[in-house]
């Protein structure tokens, strides 16, 4: 072996020897320090248990509360009772003065009227009972409700329009025959079916309603011109006669002159019964029969209603 051999594992063996050594002196300490690691920890659990564990505090004490006793002025008493004063005699009050009710009496029937106290009204199906039949009392619009017509005559009031006429045909054997003959001798005794007058109006004759005559646009019977003073009416039907022979007509005719509802320029009513006279007086020269007066029970003068001067009653008349 040479020199430089012999060094060299000469070397060798002197690192192998000190790898050995730090081993075993590594182990010395590892195997040192473990008592102590766990004393103190064995330490630490035990400051930790004492300091869990505390004294309990002593109790409060409570001083017992005494009661507080009122005083005697402040005891209530009851309290004396005082006697009633004698009753008094009724006395009556003096007599209204009759003026004072008159007055009391116009001013509670102008309120009234101003706010629209609550009053019986006519009803669309009211009838009178006559030999010509079941015949309503009232014009009806065509919605079939009472036909009224605007009237600053009766302040406060709803004038309403009555069936005032009840025409008699004895012979015409269908309802378009008896049209013909009423619009011939309605035009016969100068009142011809003329414009300018509001249609629609229908009326009651024995349970069935029945539309107007004459039937053109905004016509009605009339004596003159709509421009002028005129009587003016619809009439109704043609309903079978009760006995089954002919027809019955109604009518409501009314007369009027132009005018204004207000400021509204409007036919303002005049009366009921003499359009209703002058008709049958026009009839007769025509020459129809006057069968006389039947009794309609259809007048009306009350605090919100009113018929105008209509007295109750309906002409009968009969064609030739």
């Amino acid at each position: 072996m040479s020199r430089m051999s012999r060094a060299t594992w000469f070397s060798g063996l002197l690192v192998g020897l000190g790898v050995g050594a730090a081993v075993l002196a590594g182990g010395g300490v590892a195997s040192a320090e473990s008592p102590g690691a766990s004393s103190a920890a064995h330490g630490s659990d035990s400051s930790a248990g004492s300091t869990g564990h505390s004294r309990p505090s002593p109790a409060a004490t409570t001083t017992p509360r005494t009661r507080k006793t009122l005083s005697a002025s402040r005891v209530s008493r009851p309290a004396a009772r005082l006697a009633r004063p004698a009753p008094r005699p009724v006395v009556s009050p003096p007599p209204v003065p009759a003026l004072v009710t008159a007055v009391t009496t116009f001013f509670e029937d102008l309120h009234d009227s101003l706010t629209g106290a609550p009053e019986a009204r006519p009803s669309p199906v009211e009838t009178a009972t006559t030999a010509y039949g079941t015949i309503g009392k009232w014009m009806l619009g065509r919605s079939g409700a009472l036909a009224d017509w605007p009237n600053q005559q009766y302040p406060f009031k709803t004038l309403y329009q009555p069936i005032n006429v009840i025409i008699v045909d004895p012979t015409s054997s269908t309802a378009e025959e008896s049209a013909r003959k009423l619009d011939a001798t309605l035009s016969a005794a100068g009142f011809p079916a003329q414009p300018v007058h509001s249609t629609g109006y229908q009326g009651l004759i024995d349970g069935v309603v029945y539309g107007q005559q004459p039937t053109g646009p905004e016509q009605a019977f009339s004596n003159a011109h709509w421009l002028l003073t005129n009587d003016h009416g619809r009439v109704f039907g043609a309903a079978p006669a009760p006995d089954g022979t002919g027809y019955v007509w109604t009518a409501s005719f009314s007369r009027e002159r132009p005018g204004f509802f207000y400021v509204v320029p409007t036919h303002v009513y005049v009366s009921f019964n003499r359009a209703r006279d002058r008709l049958r007086a026009a009839l007769v020269r025509a020459g129809a029969t006057d069968l006389g007066l039947v009794d309609m029970d259809n007048e009306l003068d009350r605090r919100t209603t009113t018929t105008g001067d209509h007295d109750g009653y309906a002409i009968v008349i009969e064609l030739s």
